[in-house]
């Protein structure tokens, strides 16, 4: 499936936490549903990524530019505290991606 995306920033840095959840034999799975699920448990963070990957759209159909934002900054925090990178290598490696 294709779709009009003009936040490629913003798209290819949820691919790289996919990508790196995924490498760590992590599934998806939405702990918000969960009763005493943890949304800041891996599994939660793959399913964010997942879930927002389709919806950075520029044709109106996927998420507001606030809303993904705030999820990329909700899997970059939690990745940050869980200690597998830090806010100074993020903010290195996503620069590249920011300027597209």
């Amino acid at each position: 499936m294709s779709f009009p995306v003009r936040d490629q920033g913003s798209l290819k840095t949820f691919q790289y936490y996919k990508h790196l959840l995924e490498n760590m034999r992590v599934k998806a799975r939405n702990h918000a549903e969960l009763p005493t699920g943890d949304c800041t448990s891996l599994e939660h963070l793959l399913w964010m990524c997942d879930t927002c990957i389709p919806n950075i759209r520029s044709d109106g159909r996927g998420y507001s530019v606030d809303k993904y934002s705030r999820w990329l900054g909700y899997v970059q925090g939690v990745l940050v505290c869980k200690g597998l990178t830090t806010v100074h290598a993020e903010r290195d490696r996503v620069r590249e991606f920011m300027n597209e």
